[in-house]
């Protein structure tokens, strides 16, 4: 399970602007994200993790260091 996460987190770290991840629970998996996060120092502070407001079912995984173009 870990590295499926960390497989997650490196594709939208690697990704322009982040993933989009279908879930059926999409907090629990935003809270293993963060725990899996917390472990790696840092490597992974400029992604946040959104629950999508339209339809609560996807979770947004977005990399705000290469998204918004300034850092």
């Amino acid at each position: 399970m870990k590295e499926e996460l960390l497989e997650l987190l490196y594709s939208a770290n690697n990704s322009e602007i982040g993933i989009c991840v279908e879930t059926t629970n999409p907090e629990m998996l935003r809270q293993k994200l963060y725990a899996v996060r917390r472990e790696y120092d840092g490597e992974f502070d400029q992604l946040s993790f959104i629950i999508s407001p339209m339809n609560r079912a996807d979770l947004w995984i977005v990399n705000k260091e290469q998204g918004n173009g300034e850092e």
